[in-house]
């Protein structure tokens, strides 16, 4: 996955820059030399060459992952915008066994009005036209058993009486660009006269693609990396390209 999801980006944006991925979570969290070890690297000798691609086209296609999807992964469409049958949410009842509490229930966070309104304009300038940003809510949500639901999509309420839409993925990382208060879009958001309030929070990132906690989980109960594959990239085939 983590080879696939390489070849991809690189593939796609890296022909004109002289890198290919991030060392951070908008991409892949390598720490270099010194965070490998005997057994990573024999994982990736023994994967040598192989990638996953869709069944249709057999090329390779953006195998996201994160740390916990908190009971359902969620539709790559939702989230990033591009549309993977491979990439389509399941239910996982993996991650809830070993996740730590603080991750599969994060606690409550308040950003005052003033610092939510600087970091959403600075990186979305064109919202200025909003004055200052009053209210938000939830536009569009998915919704799943057990309670689990996700922001996609939320509405902007300015002092102009202007109004606009951002991700919800996209409004998360732009108030808190580092993804560790605001740990996902599984959360309720409460405007307050100075404040935003998320709370209920649930998981820690996207929630796309491979649930890592729930990978760990299956392969804990003794599933082979080709079933926890094909259950978190359903449909998806491997290849070997060298």
């Amino acid at each position: 996955a983590a080879r696939t999801y390489v070849m991809f980006i690189k593939n796609k944006f890296g022909k004109n820059r002289p890198w290919d991925v991030k060392a951070t979570q908008a991409n892949q969290v390598y720490k270099g030399l010194r965070a490998e070890t005997m057994r990573t690297n024999e994982a990736v000798e023994a994967t040598s060459g192989m990638v996953l691609c869709t069944p249709e086209t057999g090329e390779v296609f953006p195998t996201y992952y994160s740390a916990v999807c908190a009971g359902h992964t969620e539709n790559s469409e939702n989230v990033f915008g591009d549309s993977y049958d491979t990439l389509t949410g399941v239910d996982c009842p993996w991650c809830r066994f070993n996740t730590r509490p603080s991750l599969f229930y994060w606690p409550d966070v308040i950003f005052d009005k003033q610092t939510v309104n600087k970091n959403i304009l600075a990186k979305y300038p064109s919202l200025n036209e909003l004055g200052t940003i009053e209210k938000i809510e939830s536009a569009k949500e998915s919704v799943y058993a057990g309670g689990l639901s996700r922001i996609i999509s939320v509405k902007l309420i300015g002092s102009t009486d202007k109004t606009a839409y951002l991700r919800g993925e996209d409004l998360r990382l732009a108030i808190d660009p580092t993804g560790s208060k605001i740990q996902s879009t599984s959360c309720t958001i409460i405007s307050l006269k100075d404040e935003f309030m998320f709370i209920a929070g649930k998981g820690f990132g996207h929630g796309v693609g491979m649930c890592q906690y729930g990978a760990r989980e299956m392969a804990r109960q003794n599933k082979t990396a080709k079933e926890i594959l094909d259950f978190y990239y359903p449909g998806n085939r491997i290849k070997l390209l060298y």
